[in-house]
């Protein structure tokens, strides 16, 4: 059998190793693909005064789970246009608190102490672990999202400033008349120009840079809009006396002069019960300041009264008492009582002009179509100076929630699996088990081989190997130089009759060694059975041929001069392809074969006894008949 050798086995399997690797190296890339996560995080840190306390800039506890809440998932996804589950993306998020070295120290030794660290985090991690569906970019985007809608969810409902509304979009939804209309206008003109005011005065300095307005410049668009563009609409409604339909809008008009008369009159005996109980305290205040002003000894201008009062006030000072809210509240409808008479009146002028109109058909100077259009101008220049408004207050809430909350690191995105390293060691991993397999193979392929292909006496390969060869090679052209040898130990058979048929296995076992020798070194020999050997030299030209007998030669003589009575005597025939001009495998053996037994050729130190002749000339028939039965 073959003599054990890792680095045959691994040289004669090596594609299979490489294929074993390549196989594995590729399902593990496809498993940790199917596997794949990745993991997409950034750094954020609260910077308001009360951060490090656990409170937001309104004072309410921070709560960092908001990040990942239904509204600012759903935001994120309408604007990524992703259909995904809110669900499975909230499940996907979660928020680390970064705790600084030194006090993590601290907090163990807190710990160890029994004692509970007192430390609340202003800078947290957030992570978004996208699935194996999704890749990079994707999961990069997501986190991005994320923290954009968290941002404006955050300065929306802690730091933002609340916006104007634009009571001007009213017109398109509203069933208005155009004086009705010119109102509405006026009304949003006049509510934006109070919230203009007191956002100049806050943020004096404030420019937009999107719009490249300040508040004040805003303030001054819309004063020339209200003290112009619409005194200028209402002149053009009320001298033409221009209405989509009167009776409707006198009706109106009517039905609200009579609510704001209610209204002055239940007021109106409201403020009046609320004088006549003012006036019951002025009249007690009025006692109290007497008994202030003369003490107890009845010495009037005395001195104490100034101290009671002193005491008084001091034990009094911002308490608000019965007498106040009874002033406050008479104040208060008075100011309600005249704001309504005014807007009676400004009705009843307004009833005034379009009875006038309807009774008189006077001549108008413009037409309904040019009333709609200046008033569509108007419209459209409130709508045009609200978004200015607009813009810039959503910039400036951007600019307050930074100074409240910052993102730290930029978006960093990392695959949970290392898949360069796992691919390297499922190589190295997969090309160890497929070597240590090649080797068990290979060693198992040497154990059928030896059982199947070697002759155990002599250990060569037998005659069945010798078949496979020749039928290998068999319909090939040989090449220049092939060589072929046919050996027989003629001498076996006198051995065994004379020493016994294990003497003659031994014989037999030593000249195949011999054989073997050369056979390892230059070609294949092999034992076709009855002490007849095959010897087939694939690049032996005859001058090297001669050399190999030469040696074999020298061999059996050595091993003759060693063992006298048992010596080997063997003979030989041999061809060559370039030399004999055959190059089909079978044909030159034939003729070496032919060559052994007709010419008889001997080596040894016996000579062949003539008896031998007619047994041999017999094998040379049975060999050549066999060749051809085979062929």
């Amino acid at each position: 059998m073959k003599k054990f050798s890792v680095l045959r086995y691994l040289k004669q399997f090596s594609l299979l190793i490489f294929l074993f690797a390549l196989l594995g190296a590729l399902a593990i890339l496809l498993y940790g693909r199917l596997n794949q996560h990745y993991i997409a995080s950034t750094v954020i840190q609260y910077t308001n005064s009360g951060a490090k306390e656990g409170y937001t800039p309104d004072g309410s506890p921070l709560n960092v789970e908001e990040i990942y809440s239904s509204s600012v998932i759903d935001a994120a996804l309408t604007d990524l246009g992703y259909p995904t589950n809110i669900d499975s993306v909230r499940s996907s998020c979660y928020v680390e608190e970064v705790v600084p070295e030194s006090q993590q120290i601290m907090n163990e030794a807190l710990l160890e102490k029994g004692e509970d660290p007192s430390f609340i985090a202003d800078t947290y991690r957030v992570y978004y672990v996208g699935g194996s569906e999704i890749g990079e970019d994707d999961a990069r985007s997501m986190l991005d999202a994320i923290m954009k809608n968290y941002y404006e969810f955050y300065a929306e409902k802690y730091v933002d400033q609340p916006l104007q509304s634009n009571g001007v979009a009213a017109l398109k939804d509203g069933d208005y008349d155009f004086i009705e209309s010119a109102q509405v206008l006026e009304d949003s003109v006049s509510e934006m120009l109070n919230y203009l005011l007191d956002k100049r005065a806050s943020q004096p300095y404030f420019r937009s840079v999107e719009t490249g307005y300040t508040y004040n410049d805003l303030y001054q668009i819309y004063h020339f809009l209200y003290n112009y563009e619409i005194p200028s609409l209402y002149a053009l409604i009320l001298s033409n006396a221009e209405t989509k339909d009167i009776d409707l809008l006198m009706s109106r008009l009517t039905r609200e002069c009579e609510d704001m008369q209610l209204y002055i009159e239940n007021r109106q005996d409201r403020a009046d019960s609320l004088k006549t109980l003012i006036d019951s305290y002025s009249e007690r205040n009025k006692e109290i300041l007497d008994y202030h002003y003369h003490n107890a000894n009845g010495r009037e201008g005395s001195t104490e009264y100034i101290l009671r009062d002193v005491e008084h006030d001091r034990e009094s000072s911002g308490i608000e008492t019965t007498y106040d809210v009874l002033v406050k509240e008479y104040v208060d409808l008075n100011t309600g009582i005249r704001q309504k008479t005014i807007e009676k009146e400004h009705n009843e002028y307004l009833l005034s002009v379009f009875e006038t109109a309807r009774n008189t058909a006077g001549r108008k100077t413009s037409t309904a179509e040019e009333i709609r259009e200046k008033l569509d101008h108007c419209a459209s220049l409130a709508n045009e100076y609200y978004r200015y408004v607009e813009d810039t207050g959503r910039e400036l809430n951007r600019q307050l929630s930074a100074d409240y909350l910052k993102m730290i690191s930029s978006i960093n995105v990392q695959p949970a699996l290392n898949l360069t390293l796992y691919i390297v060691i499922a190589i190295v991993l997969f090309a160890l088990v497929g070597g240590v397999g090649a080797v068990l193979l290979g060693r198992a392929l040497d154990f059928i081989d030896y059982f199947r292909y070697v002759d155990k006496t002599v250990q060569l390969p037998n005659r069945a190997r010798c078949d496979a060869y020749i039928d290998e090679w068999s319909g090939r052209i040989l090449d220049e130089d092939f060589s072929c040898v046919a050996l027989k130990m003629d001498s076996l058979s006198s051995v065994s009759s004379e020493y016994g048929r294990e003497a003659g296995d031994e014989v037999l076992k030593d000249f195949a060694s011999i054989l073997k020798s050369f056979g390892d070194l230059h070609g294949f020999v092999g034992h076709n059975g009855g002490g007849v050997f095959y010897a087939f030299f694939k690049d032996c030209s005859p001058d090297k041929l001669n050399v190999i007998l030469e040696a074999i030669d020298r061999q059996v003589s050595k091993y003759n001069k060693l063992n006298p009575e048992r010596s080997i005597h063997y003979i030989c025939g041999k061809a060559v392809s370039s030399e004999d001009s055959v190059f089909e495998i079978r044909d030159l053996l034939r003729l070496a074969m032919q060559r052994m037994f007709a010419g008889n050729t001997a080596s040894g130190s016996e000579p062949v006894p003539d008896q031998n002749i007619a047994e041999n000339a017999q094998d040379a028939q049975e060999v050549s008949a066999e060749s051809e039965v085979t062929e």
